[in-house]
C-alpha cells in the first residue's frame, strides 16, 4: 500500500500528527504493508521536526519514523516554519505539495492520497482559488459532484452541500442534486466501505422536518420526491429526519450512512461521536483520498500536544478503501 502525503500547512500540527500516526502504525500490528511518500520541502520538514523535537532521523532522500522510512518528494519552495502563523510561503508550499501529490497519484505512482490540514487563508494569499480540498480534487479529476464523507467506526455522514455560506444552502438543494448525492453515497457505501445493502438516512433542511410544510416546504417539495426516486432504484433510504431528535435519541445507530443537508448539521454530531477519530473521505473520485477531520490547530502547533488518532485512522481508511475497491 503506497501512500502519498501532502505537507499541509507547515505552521500547524499536520506533520506532528503524521509522524505520531506512522510511528503508531508500526508499533501496533497492522493488516497492511505501507510505504510512505511525503510531498514537501526537505528543509522545511527538517526544520519542523527539529523545532518540535520530534523523534525522527533524516537519511538520504527521506526520514526514518521508527522502523518506517518515508521518502520525501522534494518541493522547491522552502517555507520557514513559524508555528501558529499564517504565511504566504506556507500557503505556496501547501499548494505545490498538493499539486505534486495529486499528479503522482493520478500517474499511478501511489495508491492513495492523505492530505494534512491546510490554512485556506494562507493558500488564498498564495493564489489558490478553491474553498477546500474536496472541490480542488474534483476539479483536478474533472468530477462535477464529489461527495464529502466524514466517518468513524460508529458513524458515516455525507454532506449534500460543503463549503458554502449558510444563506446559499437552500439554493443548492434541489431534487436532482439530492437524488444524485443519495446514489453516490449508496455506491460509496457498497464499493468503498464494502457494506452490503446499506441503509441510508436523510436529514431535513428545516427544523422539525418542516412540520408538514409549515416551517418550510423543502422536505415536501424536494426531499421526499428525491427519496421516492431513490427507492425506485432499489436504494434503501428513510427520512427526512429532524436532525436534533435523530442524533439526540440515537436513531443514527440504525443506519449505515446519513446524508446531511449542510456542513455543520453533519459535522458537529460526527465530531462529537467520533471523539477525535473521525476521517474525511472524498467519494465519487477515481482516486482515493482521506484526511484527518481537524484543522491546523495553530494554538498548539509546535508544542508536541496534538493527538494523532484522526490521522492514524485516515491512513487505515485509505488502505481499506483501496483494498475494497480492488474487489469490485
Amino acid at each position: 500500500m503506497r501512500l502519498i502525503i501532502t505537507i499541509g500547512d507547515c505552521n500547524g500540527v499536520g506533520l506532528e500528527v503524521l509522524i505520531k500516526a506512522i510511528d503508531k502504525i508500526y508499533k501496533l500490528e497492522s493488516a497492511f504493508d505501507f510505504s510512505f511518500g511525503i510531498a514537501g520541502n526537505k528543509s522545511t520538514i527538517k526544520e519542523y521536526c527539529d523545532l518540535a523535537e520530534l523523534p525522527v532521523q533524516f537519511e538520504g532522500s527521506g526520514l526514518w519514523i521508527g522502523n518506517s522510512f518515508c521518502e520525501i518528494v522534494d518541493i522547491n519552495t522552502h517555507a520557514r516554519v513559524e508555528f501558529g502563523k499564517s504565511t504566504h510561503d506556507a500557503g505556496k508550499l501547501a499548494i505545490e505539495s498538493l499539486d505534486k501529490a495529486i499528479d503522482l497519484l493520478i500517474g499511478h505512482h501511489y495508491d492513495a492520497l492523505l492530505t494534512l490540514p491546510i490554512s485556506k487563508y494562507s493558500m488564498y494569499n498564495a493564489g489558490w482559488m478553491f474553498t477546500g480540498h474536496t472541490e480542488y480534487l474534483a476539479y483536478k479529476c474533472n468530477i462535477s459532484n464529489p461527495l464529502m464523507i466524514l466517518c468513524s467506526d460508529s458513524i458515516r455522514v455525507a454532506l449534500a452541500t460543503i463549503h458554502v455560506p449558510f444563506k446559499v444552502v437552500p439554493e443548492l438543494i434541489n431534487q436532482h442534486h439530492i437524488a444524485e448525492m443519495i446514489e453516490s453515497f449508496n455506491y460509496s457505501l457498497l464499493k468503498d466501505f464494502n457494506i452490503l445493502n446499506p441503509k441510508i438516512a436523510i436529514l431535513s433542511l428545516n427544523p422539525h422536518a418542516g412540520e408538514n410544510a409549515t416551517i418550510g416546504t423543502e422536505e415536501v417539495d424536494i426531499l421526499m420526491p428525491a427519496i421516492q426516486k431513490s427507492l425506485s432504484k432499489g436504494i434503501y433510504i428513510e427520512g427526512p429526519f429532524a436532525s436534533d431528535g435523530f442524533f439526540g435519541f440515537g436513531l443514527y445507530k440504525q443506519f449505515d450512512g446519513i446524508l446531511a443537508m449542510y456542513h455543520d448539521q453533519g459535522l458537529i454530531p460526527l465530531k462529537l461521536l467520533s471523539e477525535g477519530s473521525g476521517v474525511n473521505f472524498t467519494a465519487g473520485l477515481p482516486i482515493v483520498r482521506t484526511s484527518p477531520d481537524h484543522g491546523t490547530a495553530y494554538e498548539i502547533a509546535g508544542k508536541n500536544q496534538a493527538e494523532p488518532e484522526s490521522t492514524y485512522q485516515a491512513i487505515l481508511t485509505a488502505a481499506t478503501v483501496v483494498k475494497n475497491r480492488s474487489f469490485h
